[in-house]
């Protein structure tokens, strides 16, 4: 009898010591705060130079974090960035280069002089989406906000989170205010993953009151929060009395008469809601241990925002389409104030998460991302030898914010473009000439031919679906 009590003493005891081991393993283990802002340009945040719009929180973010100047979304449109940022892959390799609910009249101009790809449209099963990869690890995941990578069955709890908010098929909300549903109820009538609501809630602010709620649940355990805003898409709604104090601002002698009041009363809620998860986790405890990470998924609409000095916006492979902000703070690992103006992508992303997870991480190979873990001890990054990544984009469709179909390079200084309809290509000492107005491609054809080698050479190697001629086009 009493060695069957000595057994049980031992067997509780190394119980208690696995147990306690485990959870400080747990404990040890960095927490991931993803902010992914929908349609959020470079240019409409104080620490990249807005002096228009007020954005303290994620400015404070910077000052406390690394803040990359030469940083760049994978698409200039949402859907296949987010299929980079949750797979590590350039949207070209994962066969998803397009919108997904870009249908009909949208897909191309009838007499377009190609079509585009037949592209699959969701991410595919076999693809181990960042959830799934440190899941190993002991992670709890959510989804909150905008999903678009798939229709239904292809949603964030099929395809790895835990949890999910909001996400679905759609990517424009049918309204920023509750009952966030289209009045008209013609073509999107409400979010079918999001229940309840108040009179007057708006969406950003919601969405943070359930990242909020997560991350009081899961504080014990390592969490991964994926938090994909609707915010700053349209439709261009936000609380009255931020609007009223744009339109204030802009009236005034130097206001900026190029960005719509709405639309920096967006940006202005926006900051607000990171600043209320920012002081939550900081309120927690958490804060020391957790990696926040902010970035867009493409850039602003060119005729709600400033984009100056880049060019054109949102679904355009010039500079304005696809330069975005880029943020990260770490407290011990990245030092304050760190400014880097090394190239980096929204693939980046899932390469540093698995990179900090370790081993436990089963990684989504092979990677285009880079993991951005070697920089963060550096104060200042401006070794112009290190900024030697080439960089590339197919986009070979058509958009309603811009029709020019076609793919780039961006290697060293230069950045190539070859556009697909009409044909032509361009060529921008990026350096000089930040919003592409000097194109050098007659004055400079070996280099032409040299990044359009390259960029040749890349297609061939991730084997994108590619866009065909158009057998319907007719010559003018």
């Amino acid at each position: 009898m009493f060695k069957n009590k000595e057994l049980i003493f031992f067997s509780l005891l190394i119980f208690c010591v696995v147990f306690k081991v485990n959870a400080q393993e747990n404990i040890n283990k960095p927490n991931f705060v993803i902010i992914f802002v929908d349609d959020l340009g470079e240019t409409d945040i104080g620490t990249y130079g807005n002096d228009f719009i007020e954005t303290p929180n994620i400015d404070n973010l910077a000052s406390e974090g690394m803040k990359w100047t030469n940083a760049y979304s994978a698409a200039p449109i949402c859907s296949p960035s987010r299929a980079a940022i949750l797979t590590g892959k350039n949207p070209a390799r994962v066969h998803f280069t397009g919108h997904i609910t870009a249908i009909g009249s949208h897909r191309h101009p009838e007499n377009s002089m190609i079509v585009p790809p037949n592209d699959l449209m969701f991410i595919p099963n076999e693809e181990v989406i960042l959830p799934e990869a440190i899941k190993p690890a002991g992670y709890k995941s959510i989804s909150i906000g905008k999903w678009h990578v798939g229709p239904e069955g292809y949603w964030p709890k099929d395809m790895g989170f835990d949890e999910n908010v909001a996400g679905w098929t759609h990517g424009s909300p049918p309204s920023h205010f509750y009952p966030y549903e289209d009045p008209d109820k013609t073509w999107n009538p409400s979010i079918p993953t999001m229940s309840g609501g108040e009179d007057g809630e708006y969406l950003a602010d919601r969405l943070t009151d359930e990242a909020i709620d997560f991350i009081e649940k899961n504080q014990e355990n390592p969490f991964l929060v994926y938090f994909p805003h609707y915010a700053v898409h349209t439709p261009l709604q936000a609380p009255e009395e931020l609007v009223e104090k744009y339109k204030l601002k802009q009236s005034e002698k130097d206001g900026n008469k190029r960005i719509n009041p709405i639309y920096a009363a967006m940006v202005d809620n926006l900051d607000q809601n990171v600043g209320r998860l920012l002081d939550e986790i900081e309120k927690l405890g958490l804060e020391s241990n957790t990696v926040v990470i902010l970035a867009s998924d493409n850039g602003a609409v060119q005729s709600t925002s400033d984009m100056r000095p880049y060019r054109e916006g949102k679904a355009h492979l010039y500079e304005g389409g696809i330069r975005v902000p880029f943020i990260m703070k770490w407290p011990g690992h990245i030092n304050p104030g760190t400014v880097s103006n090394r190239p980096t992508r929204t693939e980046d992303i899932y390469a540093t998460v698995v990179d900090i997870v370790g081993n436990e991480a089963h990684a989504n190979e092979p990677l285009d991302g880079r993991s951005l873990v070697s920089d963060f001890s550096e104060t200042s990054i401006n070794d112009t030898q290190k900024n030697t990544r080439d960089m590339y984009w197919y986009y070979p469709h058509y958009a309603p914010q811009g029709n020019t179909p076609g793919a780039a390079i961006i290697s060293g200084d230069y950045k190539y473009l070859e556009f697909y309809d009409p044909s032509k290509n361009e060529l921008y000492k990026l350096a000089d000439d930040p919003g592409e107005t000097n194109d050098l491609s007659d004055s400079m054809p070996e280099k032409i031919i040299e990044l359009r080698g390259k960029l040749n050479k890349w297609l061939h190697d991730v084997n994108p679906i590619l866009h065909t001629a158009n057998p319907k086009h007719i010559s003018n």
